[in-house]
């Protein structure tokens, strides 16, 4: 998996990240699951500066896949459509395949990103420390990235419009309003969740949208934020109240996630346990 999944890389417990890089001004960010340079990068971004991002090379992928010794490897990325790290991961696989004389690495393209990703990456790296077969690991895979919701709500719209997607976001909201657009993707789509113009109003849509649209089964959540801690930390106490939280952490938002929403987003994943008790 890359850096966007907030994990850091532990090839001596089967778990490697490949990162990624952002270029902002003459500095380059290396997105690996370290959250060491967060703070500057998104000061940057305060300061008008424009990152540029770039897809890992197969090499990178390969390195990755070398570094770890296990007869399966499971590689996620984010849905293909929005990024070529599924086919270069594929690549990268193939290549290791020449190499060994055999398939070890198995890439799956999982309908989810940001803190979605954050999520099935940690249902994976889980099973595969407690020992589960490699099928067994997919399945769930499988079938998280197809439960997970992420919602979240953005300060601006200006770091959106560079990734082609606003129009599903905001559908002809501009920036002049000062309007909050409040989003959700699920199973590789986004949506329009509502439009707020205060950090309280995003919060009370995303409370909202956690105790309508989730069900009734005790979920497993990551909150996130780009540069938003207070946000995030009101965020969790918000969805702790809904009394549907077994598990949960808040994590920073990964520079190449945020040179797309921007700072100050917030939001939240949530994968449902069923019959999960809360720690």
């Amino acid at each position: 998996m890359d850096g966007s999944a907030a994990l850091a890389g532990d090839p001596g417990h089967g778990l490697a990240v490949v990162p990624l890089r952002i270029v902002i001004g003459d500095q380059e960010f290396v997105d690996d699951g370290h959250t060491d340079a967060y703070a500057s990068f998104y000061m940057k971004l305060r300061d008008g500066a424009a990152p540029t991002t770039s897809t890992p090379a197969p090499g990178e992928y390969l390195d990755a896949f070398r570094a770890l010794d296990a007869e399966r490897v499971i590689c996620l990325t984010i849905p293909a459509r929005w990024s070529g790290m599924y086919g270069a991961a594929n690549l990268a696989a193939d290549m290791l395949a020449d190499e060994d004389g055999h398939r070890r690495v198995t890439v799956m393209e999982t309908e989810t990103a940001i803190a979605g990703l954050s999520l099935v990456a940690r249902v994976a790296a889980e099973m595969c420390a407690t020992g589960s077969a490699a099928q067994a690991v997919e399945e769930r895979v499988r079938q998280a990235g197809g439960e997970v919701s992420l919602f979240g709500s953005l300060a601006t719209l200006t770091y959106v419009a560079r990734s082609g997607r606003v129009n599903s976001l905001v559908a002809g909201v501009s920036n002049s309003l000062h309007v909050r657009p409040v989003f959700r993707l699920r199973g590789g789509e986004t949506g329009r969740v509502a439009l707020t113009r205060t950090v309280s109003g995003s919060l009370d849509a995303l409370q909202r949208a956690a105790a309508e649209q989730l069900g009734a089964a005790s979920q497993w959540m990551v909150v996130f934020h780009a540069d938003a801690p207070a946000e995030a930390d009101a965020l969790a106490e918000r969805l702790r109240a809904t009394g549907r939280v077994a598990r949960s952490e808040i994590v920073p938002l990964s520079p190449i996630a945020g040179a797309y929403t921007g700072p100050g987003a917030f939001g939240f994943a949530a994968l449902p346990l069923d019959g999960a008790v809360a720690p």
